[in-house]
């Protein structure tokens, strides 16, 4: 796959090693930070990284992540971050890496959507029982934040493959779609749907553009990358993962992928790249 590279290794070593100002797009998930493995809504730990970390230590450590990016991007490139605010929103993550994206490191902000799941996995998770004592207030939602280097608009000029029913639908902040149910299969504990970075890729860059993934995982980014024929980097500590994610980008062609965004099935195929709207 001469369009696909994952890269061996943590990303604060490999993203230096990189070319400055050969990024086109970044699409990332980082870890959330809420123990998985020994969190009680969900038992399945990472391959290999430790989700506990101090919460200050966490924030620094993807504030040097996202600093050392900077230098990789195009001016007029975007990254975006997907992250959901841990124990129901009470440790608000996506207005401290928001401040540091902005105040500190200087991207622009472009865009905040609203990832609208309609799923609530700790759905008992309501604290005080009917009581105003102390009420819980359980998420549907995640945080996708969009950011730019130096300018809103991209530089470089390219050929889109956004079609007009997709950029009406997708222009709107508020994003309904289902999570993935391919954890157990993917042997993963925190994937995100196709439908995700399949959105953001066509909407946020030209054709042949070349998007990175830090946080590669399952190499969902890099399946989206495949359907869409774009230059795709991950970057993963896991060779276990590495693994899993050739085999789902190599098979992404071979294969019907159906995307849901809650309220259309998006059928996705090899022979008809366009998206059919049922």
């Amino acid at each position: 796959m001469n369009d696909t590279k994952i890269i061996l290794g943590k990303c604060e070593d490999v993203i230096p090693t990189l070319e400055d100002n050969s990024i086109d797009l970044v699409i990332t998930s980082p870890p959330y930070n809420v123990d998985l493995g020994n969190n009680k809504f969900n038992k399945n730990p990472y391959d290999l990284y430790n989700d506990n970390k101090d919460y200050f230590e966490y924030i620094n450590w993807l504030k040097d992540i996202f600093q050392k990016l900077y230098v990789k991007m195009k001016r007029g490139s975007r990254c975006v971050i997907n992250v959901g605010d841990p124990h129901n929103g009470k440790i608000l993550s996506h207005v401290d890496i928001s401040h540091f994206m902005v105040r500190e490191l200087k991207y622009l902000s472009m865009a905040n959507i609203i990832w609208e799941k309609s799923q609530i996995s700790n759905r008992l998770s309501w604290g005080s029982w009917c009581s105003a004592s102390s009420p819980s207030f359980p998420k549907s939602f995640e945080y996708i934040m969009i950011f730019a280097k130096e300018t809103l608009k991209l530089e470089e000029k390219g050929e889109t493959d956004l079609l007009p029913e997709e950029f009406k639908k997708w222009a709107i902040s508020m994003w309904k779609i289902a999570p993935d149910t391919k954890m157990k299969e993917l042997k993963h504990p925190a994937t995100f749907p196709v439908a995700l970075p399949y959105r953001l890729i066509k909407m946020l860059s030209w054709k042949n553009a070349t998007v990175l993934d830090p946080f590669n995982g399952a190499g969902t980014t890099g399946v989206a990358c495949k359907k869409l024929g774009r230059k795709y980097i991950g970057i993963e500590i896991s060779q276990d993962y590495i693994d899993i994610s050739l085999k789902r980008i190599n098979k992404a062609d071979e294969q019907n992928i159906d995307i849901f965004d809650g309220e259309h099935k998006i059928k996705i195929n090899k022979n008809e790249p366009e998206n059919i709207f049922e």
